[in-house]
This record gives structure tokens, sequence and C-alpha cells, in this order.
């Protein structure tokens, strides 16, 4: 089954929320880069952060979300409101009893960056705090965009054989119009499901009902998506970042290796150029 994203609105309580299934989609760099089972767990996590941030944002932005802790520990993800994702993350070396080995991030910064193809680039940071994705990404969204939400993750790892991978998630984020109230009654609620190991068992359209069942009023879809990884990358974008280097460095790398070669980071990729290519581009 492919994943799917849903769009709606609590026209009851006023706020916007969005349900993901990226199991699928979340596989891909999880294989892509041989990650472990602790950054397994992060990126899917960071792939959702990022695609929650896009569904807040308008039809053309894309939304990144960068973080790093002081182990070295870091993850990478891009997303549209679409779904349209790429990611990318590191693992790092703790010591056995480490509590940052059981999903916990460590102190550093995370970063979210917004843009489109006719608009400035508008970024924002956060201190990372020694807790979870989630606890994080509310942080950020408190702190940096002073907005009241509510997000649940589940991630289920490849533990051992024969063990499904799953990535699923919901956020709520409140409208100008939502009340101290509903932000009240909501958490309650969304919170006694999201600590229930089955109501994640669930699929997506199940979650919806659910939810609807544990809040007492309709929930509005607005749109659904396929979310897919999808990296961006090209020969073209490449030949660029070679151009960048100049005529002499790019010839001096051709005279010691004999071709340049470069690997994309997100779907691995490799473009290989030869001196004919290198000619083409500065004659160009």
């Amino acid at each position: 089954m492919s994943d799917q994203v849903i769009l709606g609105i609590s026209n009851t309580h006023h706020y916007r929320f969005t349900i993901v299934n990226l199991t699928e989609t979340a596989k891909e760099p999880m294989f892509l880069h041989s990650l472990n089972k602790e950054m397994s767990v992060f990126l899917s996590k960071t792939m959702m952060g990022a695609l929650f941030l896009a569904e807040m944002t308008k039809n053309q932005q894309k939304v990144s979300i960068q973080w790093k802790d002081e182990s070295n520990k870091q993850a990478l993800a891009y997303s549209d409101r679409y779904g349209k994702m790429k990611s990318v993350a590191y693992s790092a070396n703790h010591e056995e009893g480490d509590i940052r080995n059981e999903f916990i991030l460590g102190q550093g910064i995370m970063k979210v960056i917004r843009w489109d193809y006719e608009s400035d680039t508008y970024q924002s940071y956060t201190n990372l705090i020694e807790d979870t994705f989630e606890a994080n990404f509310i942080k950020y969204l408190t702190e940096s965009e002073q907005i009241r939400a509510m997000v649940g993750m589940d991630v289920v790892p490849f533990d051992f054989p024969g063990n499904d991978f799953s990535a699923k998630g919901i956020f709520f984020e409140a409208l100008p119009e939502a009340t101290e109230e509903s932000f009240i009654f909501l958490r309650s609620k969304i919170n006694s499901l999201i600590t229930k190991e089955s109501f994640w068992t669930l699929n997506i359209d199940q979650i919806l009902e659910t939810l609807e069942k544990e809040i007492g009023s309709p929930l509005e879809v607005l749109s659904k998506e396929s979310p897919e990884f999808l990296c961006d990358c090209s020969r073209h974008k490449v030949a660029d970042i070679i151009a960048s280097l100049g005529e002499q460095e790019a010839n001096s790398i051709i005279d010691e290796m004999g071709k340049i070669e470069i690997t994309c980071e997100f779907c691995r990729t490799a473009y290989q150029f030869d001196s004919f290519d290198v000619e083409k581009f500065f004659k160009q």
C-alpha cells in the first residue's frame, strides 16, 4: 500500500490537522544510507516534521529541517506540501547505556528553512534539549513560530527478523480563532490516543475515524496526497557545482584523478565528468 497524507480542519475547535503514513517513503533513505535503528527513527520523524511544516505553508513553498547534536548525530529532510521529500542522516556512536541510544536527542541546534521560487528564504532556529524529537519539534513551534500545536509520531524500526517497519504521525495546529479551552481539550484527547500502541496499528483512515470519535466532532478532510522520496538532483545541477570551482581547479582535479565524480548526498547517484565535459562547461 502506498503512503498517504491527509490534510483537514476541525471547524468546531479551529485547528488544522495532518495525518500521515510515511512508511514506504521513510524506508528509502533508511536503506540508501544503511541507517541503524536509532537513526531510522530519528530521520523518519524529521521527515514527518518537515512534511507537517510544509502543510502549513503556501503551495509552492518547500521546507527543510536540519538538526545536529553535540555528538555529531544529525539529520536533514526536505518536503513540499504534496509530500515530495528527500532526506539524509548521519549516526553517532554512544557508549552502551547512554540515554541518547533510546531515541533521545542531545543538545545542539535545529534549523528550519522555508523558501519558494519568488520570495526570500526564511530561516529560524531553536536550541535542542535532551529529549525526544517530538518535544524538540513542539519547542521549535512554540519559540520560533508562536504556534500552539500537538504532535504524535510512532516509528517502529526493524528491530528483529520479521518485524515490519512503520512510520505514522498526526499533527494539530491552532488557527487564530482557537481558544485556550479547545487547546486543553484537544491536548488531553490526543495525548490519550498517541500513548496507545493499538492506535498506531490502525491505517490512516481508521486513525481519522478514531480521532473524530475521541474528539466528539467531525474532522473535515481538505486534501489527500501521496508522499514519496523524490530527489531533485540532476547532471545539470552537478555541472553548476563544477563550474563554481573555476576552470583551473576543475582541470587540476581531472589531471590528478582522471575524472571528476560527485555523488548526491541524498539519493547516492554518482555523476562523472571527464576532460571533454569540463572543457564544454567553461566554453559555454
